[in-house]
């Protein structure tokens, strides 16, 4: 059978187009979709994967952060991320979304090379919900320092002035395992830390309003290994907005979906997604192939959104590995803001996965020309 990637013309409501992989959101405790029957086995690609309810990826607190609610099953290669569901609220109930599934063309693409946590396989979709890059080196013209000092761009934070155990000024703390440590750093002697937790926030939030309709941002991000044997959805960047079709939403640039070890031809990589979180509904966006794992090593991640002509690009150590232009004035699969509210870098996860990641964030920039790798 073709994947549901080639057969638009499916009904498929209520079927995640992530597919969930056997056996991997049946664990997930109180995270658990409220409602997630198996739908079926369908092969798509080579791959198996199972058609589950949607669900969403809200956290459920305050617009998108707190206490992770909701689950987000993982991704086909080259397909549209559209999962919608149930999470649970702060008082106990739920806030509910349709689970809709888009459309998505699964074509087959380069995927960048190399080694030290990047690409582990020659292989990247290309779908309706994004293009995958062709592998590339996408960073020439780019500065690529690294650091704070006599550098001007609209807001960069390398933690070298910060007290050890805080968070830098104009910064605030959302999660008590989010805190500047000396263990570990990119660029100097100090990172932000965020501790192992199996479901906890850990981010650090900042106003976003000056950023205006159009910016590049940039981390480096470490994640220690052994990393957690789990499915589990997780955002190391990600903004709140008032979308144009959509309203409000949390838009999440640098986000990733792993897999569990034993799921079947991707086992403990990850992918990487833009990904929508309509607040109170579904989800959707678009994303790469599980190429990549976590190595204990510094990578950098660096993307541009622009709300003029509804693009979005994504680029992986210098690589342009995820993008798309929807066109101005066309909202869907992007419904990006022409501005932004506030501005959240660290760790969650939306599903539970002990004993949690540890990871470190450093030279973090945001500015309206690309910043670059070193």
């Amino acid at each position: 059978m073709g994947s549901f990637a080639h057969h638009p013309e499916l009904d498929l409501a209520g079927v995640s187009r992530f597919g969930a992989f056997g056996g991997h959101l049946g664990s997930m405790g109180p995270y658990a979709c409220n409602a997630a029957p198996i739908m079926g086995r369908i092969a798509i690609l080579g791959w198996v994967a199972l058609g589950v309810a949607a669900c969403s990826s809200e956290a459920a607190k305050s617009e998108g952060a707190g206490t992770p609610g909701g689950n987000m099953a993982g991704a086909t290669p080259g397909g549209s991320a559209n999962a919608g569901g149930a999470a649970p609220s702060a008082d106990g109930g739920s806030v509910s979304g349709d689970g809709s599934a888009g459309a998505a063309n699964g074509g087959a693409g380069g995927a960048p090379g190399g080694g030290g946590g990047g690409p582990a396989s020659a292989s990247a979709g290309h779908g309706a919900g994004g293009n995958a890059g062709d592998g590339g080196d996408d960073n020439a013209g780019a500065p690529g320092r690294t650091g704070c000092r006599a550098r001007d761009l609209l807001l960069c934070e390398d933690f070298e002035g910060t007290d050890l155990g805080a968070v830098p000024a104009g910064w605030t703390r959302h999660g008590d395992l989010a805190a500047v440590d000396a263990s570990d750093a990119h660029g100097g002697s100090r990172a932000l830390r965020l501790g192992s937790a199996a479901n906890a926030e850990r981010r650090i939030y900042h106003d976003a309003k000056l950023l205006g309709s159009a910016h590049w941002g940039r981390i480096y991000f470490k994640v220690q290994t052994p990393v957690p044997d789990a499915f589990v959805h997780s955002t190391l960047v990600s903004l709140l907005g008032n979308g144009p079709k959509n309203g409000r939403s949390e838009y999440r640039p640098i986000d990733t979906v792993k897999q569990a070890v034993d799921t079947r031809d991707v086992g403990g990589r990850h992918n990487f997604l833009y990904n929508v979180q309509i607040i109170g509904k579904k989800e959707f966006g678009a994303e790469t192939s599980y190429d990549y794992t976590f190595d204990a090593k510094w990578h950098c991640a660096e993307y541009h959104l622009d709300y003029a002509d509804q693009s979005f690009t994504l680029y992986f150590d210098g690589k342009d590995v995820l993008h798309f232009t929807r066109g101005a004035g066309n909202f869907d699969a992007s419904d990006i803001p022409n501005q932004f509210d506030e501005l959240r870098v660290g760790w969650i996860n939306y599903q539970s996965a002990p004993p949690g990641f540890t990871a470190f964030i450093d030279d973090i920039a945001f500015d309206d020309q690309r910043i670059g790798c070193e």
